[in-house]
């Protein structure tokens, strides 16, 4: 038990710092010896871990994804209507992903690391699992024309999302007024009238 809890304190202490590295340096300039020199381990313990560099940007990701997550269900959770909820989640999205300690892990870097498949993998198990589920809810309570398919919904609101979400990055600062009025368009082709 005393060893779990120390693997996991450490563990824990090292994804702090990787995120922190990763989302100061990108992953290409991030080096493992500093990491592990921040976090007073040696660089075989981060192997031990998690195997390899990418085992840890993996690690750290699937961190942001989480963070990313819950920020979109509290965004969504700012109305009790639950059309106005998906839209608010998406917003929760764009802005949660512009977030610094987000915005190069989770848009810029985790692509070209992993790779589209690996990428999307886990995109899939996060953030798009959460729309996909809510899309679902909202097709069984009525709120979504009978002919569109709520995995395909999902597939095209997330995709348009992720590439708004990397263009605001690469931009400007978000104007929320404005992402509202273009995520409602967006989605609104897909509301039963």
């Amino acid at each position: 038990m005393k060893n779990e809890e120390a693997s996991f304190k450490t563990i824990s202490n090292l994804l702090t710092i990787a995120r922190k590295h990763f989302t100061e340096y990108g992953y290409f300039d991030v080096a493992l010896e500093k990491i592990a020199e921040e976090g007073n381990v040696t660089r075989g313990a981060v192997y031990h871990h998690f195997k390899n560099k990418q085992g840890l940007f993996t690690a750290v990701l699937e961190c942001v994804q989480k963070d990313v997550s819950v920020q979109i269900e509290k965004a969504a959770m700012k109305s009790n209507d639950p059309w106005q909820q998906l839209i608010l989640g998406c917003v929760g999205f764009v802005k949660a992903a512009n977030e610094r300690e987000n915005k190069r892990i989770l848009l810029v870097d985790a692509p070209a690391v992993l790779g589209w498949t690996a990428w999307r993998q886990i995109d899939q198990e996060n953030s798009m699992n959460v729309l996909q589920e809510h899309i679902s809810d909202l097709k069984a309570w009525g709120y979504i024309n009978d002919n569109v398919d709520i995995e395909l919904m999902a597939y095209s609101i997330s995709g348009a999302l992720n590439e708004l979400a990397l263009n605001y990055a690469q931009t400007k600062a978000i104007n929320e007024n404005k992402i509202i009025s273009t995520i409602t368009q967006l989605v609104s082709g897909f509301k039963k009238i």
